[in-house]
């Protein structure tokens, strides 16, 4: 292997069309040399033959769920990934249909060993038209899926009422608006760019807080779950070792620990924006473009996740900002 791998994380609730999208997308892009983990819950696991072009490149992890606890299992594959002379460029890992995927994506921004090797592209979700509505309503595990997604496929539509999709990207959109949202049917991507889109880059990061809506007082009050995105701006800029604090210490151990945050600062004396993203316990700072000298510098953070407070947390950041 030469240079940093591409990780796509694909989840998504049973039978949602995880393995039809793994299919897809290895007819799409013939070029690629794909390595592909997946991990089934229980003693019967996916038979590889349903997998196309299944060859040595293929791994099954059905030792448990590793998106519960990553264990032994998990990090000895990886190593062997890294070690084993295996002839790849991008790696897929499916996750199984009944778990939250955070645990995977925090071992490819915290374990030092695999971010020398590997860079997470994506996490893409598939939601089956027919069911998430109820789903999103009654399982954690397809709520925290879809809040941890960059691109979600909402697949079978053509299994649902004309006017429905519109609906459901709605909802979605009422707890996770910074991911993009396909309307797929057999999670077909002939037509749609899901790879090497470069999700978590500094600069995609970026584009997507500019673009946010703060959908605060927008949402849907009489939804079933708790789990919302809000976004805060506030000019001028902030202390960074008080921000730091605030954000390891406090905010972490808060009735309202998110999901997930990205937000463009501005930090006194600091020439260049600071790109932030935090998955759960795991955050990273990474440097945008330079501020323009005539610019007015601002801060803006989006916020997923359970029992947040828009005004707490704005009254909160407003104290951090430099003298």
């Amino acid at each position: 292997m030469k240079g940093k791998i591409s990780v796509t994380i694909i989840t998504g609730f049973l039978g949602a069309g995880k393995t039809t999208l793994i299919n897809n997308l290895i007819k799409k892009h013939p070029d690629k040399k794909f390595a592909i983990i997946e991990n089934e819950f229980g003693e019967i696991g996916l038979d590889g033959s349903f997998i196309i072009g299944a060859d040595e490149n293929i791994f099954e992890l059905s030792n448990g769920c590793i998106c519960c606890s990553l264990n032994a299992d998990f990090y000895e594959l990886i190593n062997k990934l890294q070690t084993g002379g295996y002839d790849f460029n991008h790696l897929l890992i499916e996750t199984t249909g009944i778990a939250d995927p955070t645990s995977i994506v925090n071992a490819f921004l915290s374990d030092y060993e695999i971010i020398e090797r590997f860079t997470i592209d994506s996490v893409i979700c598939l939601a089956d038209a027919v069911n998430i509505e109820d789903l999103i309503n009654s399982e954690p595990e397809a709520r925290k899926q879809l809040t941890i997604s960059d691109i979600i496929l909402l697949n079978k539509i053509d299994l649902v009422r004309q006017g429905y999709c519109d609906e459901l990207i709605s909802k979605i959109q009422d707890f996770n608006q910074l991911a993009t949202i396909y309307p797929t049917s057999q999670a077909d991507i002939s037509q749609l760019e899901i790879l090497d889109t470069h999700q978590y880059s500094g600069r995609k990061i970026e584009q997507s807080v500019s673009t946010f809506k703060n959908l605060a007082f927008l949402g849907n009050n009489n939804l079933k779950h708790d789990i919302k995105s809000i976004g805060i701006s506030i000019p001028g800029d902030l202390d960074f070792e008080r921000f730091r604090f605030w954000f390891e210490t406090i905010l972490f151990f808060a009735k309202y620990r998110p999901y997930r945050v990205k937000g463009i600062l501005s930090f006194k004396d600091v020439p260049e924006k600071c790109i932030l993203h935090a998955i759960k316990d795991n955050y990273v700072f990474d440097r945008g473009d330079l501020w323009k000298p005539d610019e007015e510098r601002y801060c803006k953070l989006v916020f997923i996740g359970r029992n947040l407070d828009n005004l707490e947390i704005e009254e909160n950041i407003y104290k951090l900002r430099a003298e």
